[in-house]
Formats: C-alpha cells, sequence, structure tokens
C-alpha cells in the first residue's frame, strides 16, 4: 500500500489493486435511468484534469460511484453527492461529528471531496481494508432535456 497525504487526511492505499478490482466489472455502472444518472453519466466526463489525475492516482473509475443523488440544481447544473470506495485505510483525518466525514478538499471549482472509514453500499466482495471517498460537486447539465431537478423546485 501506498500513503497518500491530502491536506489534514493521511491514508494508506492500494490504487492498482483498486483499478485492478472496477477494471474487472464492466460498465454501465449508473444503471438508473432516471435524468440525473443519465446526465451524470455525461458530466463526469468534463472534469479537470486536477479531478481525473486525483482519481487516477487512488485507482478510482470516475464512472463507477457505488452512489450518486442529485441534491440541488439550477438551470445549467446539478449539484451530486456521490462517493467510492477504494481499497485502504484512514490514518489520519477523522469525520466531524455528527457527519459522514471529515474536512471536505477543494479538487476544482465546485467540486469537493473528503474521506471516510465508513462504507456504505460496499459490495460483498470488495476488499478489505476500505475507505469511502465522499463527493459533493456541481456538474454541468449536458441533456438535451430540460433539467427537472430545476423544476421540481418550484423554478420554471
Amino acid at each position: 500500500m501506498t500513503e497518500f497525504v491530502f491536506e489534514s487526511y493521511r491514508l494508506r492505499a492500494d490504487a492498482e489493486a483498486t483499478r485492478s478490482w472496477y477494471g474487472a466489472r464492466p460498465l454501465p455502472w449508473v444503471t438508473c435511468d432516471c435524468a440525473g444518472c443519465r446526465n451524470f453519466v455525461l458530466a463526469v466526463k468534463t472534469l479537470p484534469p486536477a479531478v481525473t489525475d486525483f482519481f487516477a492516482r487512488l485507482g478510482l473509475d470516475l464512472e463507477k460511484p457505488a452512489e450518486v443523488c442529485v441534491d440541488h440544481a439550477d438551470q445549467k447544473s446539478c449539484l451530486y453527492g456521490s462517493w467510492y470506495h477504494l481499497i485502504g485505510e484512514l490514518t489520519a483525518g477523522k469525520p466531524l461529528p455528527g457527519h459522514l466525514c471529515g474536512e471536505w478538499l477543494t479538487l476544482a471549482e465546485d467540486v469537493e471531496a473528503a474521506f471516510s472509514p465508513d462504507c456504505y453500499l460496499l459490495p460483498k466482495d470488495f476488499p478489505l481494508p476500505s475507505l469511502q471517498l465522499n463527493l459533493e460537486w456541481r456538474l454541468p447539465w449536458l441533456l438535451e432535456e430540460k433539467n427537472p431537478y430545476y423544476e421540481e423546485c418550484g423554478h420554471r
């Protein structure tokens, strides 16, 4: 395992084993057909190198989240919450009291990340030890259809 340091976080992770695990599982991972998920699949392909490089260093595939949800939207974007699992353990940087994760790291404009030792929806065959990478990110609305999440908030 390799030691990684991201601000207050220290973790030991096996990026190659993580990459291999995800590589052995074919796409698509986002199987929900809602507009938010269909947009997510397109939008993660537009992220800047700072984000794609961060994921690559950890052996993670942007297109294979454990969970994705839309938290808020405007006409041109959605604020997504999502998480990913990686093989490794957190050695420093603990969750904030009452929160799923600890300090948020800014990976790029509108892209925040935090690590947690608690893994939700961890596949049964995922290697241990494991940790969770939590994301809050604003991604562009790329579908040709109107953004229904914006309209659900009472905006028309």
